[in-house]
């Protein structure tokens, strides 16, 4: 065999041996893909949704604290508001990423939280803080009404 053919003769099985590595590559692919599809999340938006609650709930908390802190205690009710919020927020998001039967009826009670803090924050037009949570309420409140 001559060193032209030795190469070319290489060549050919590594493309070979590449093309089927490729072919294995994409057919575990398919199956993961295959294997997602068996569990889809069926409150993903809700999920979204409780998830931008806390996380706008506890920024909210943080500006309450922080007029605490300056004896300022006119946004109490809005802490205490907030402080729920949060707490029901978590849980329905984590039982949203479950899929859990429990999620409607759960949405139903989080609307109302939802709702509650919303009424508090909108009695703070001027602070940022107040704003974002009072949107996330709104949009986790309609999420709610969904399921």
């Amino acid at each position: 065999m001559e060193r032209r053919e030795f190469i070319a003769v290489g060549t050919a099985a590594a493309v070979v041996s590449a093309s089927q590595a490729f072919a294995q590559a994409t057919g575990q692919q398919d199956s993961a893909a295959k294997m997602e599809d068996m569990h889809p999340p069926l409150y993903k938006n809700l999920e979204h949704a409780s998830i931008e609650c806390v996380s706008t709930g506890n920024d909210c908390l943080r500006h309450c604290l922080g007029m605490f802190a300056m004896k300022d205690t006119s946004m109490a009710e809005c802490a205490d508001a907030s402080l729920q919020l949060v707490a029901a927020c978590n849980a329905l998001a984590s039982l949203a990423a479950l899929n859990s039967s429990h999620v409607g009826p759960l949405a139903k009670t989080v609307a109302m939280i939802c709702e509650d803090c919303k009424k508090q924050c909108d009695k703070f037009p001027k602070i940022a803080e107040c704003v974002a949570c009072g949107k996330a309420c709104q949009k986790c409140a309609d999420e709610c009404r969904k399921v």
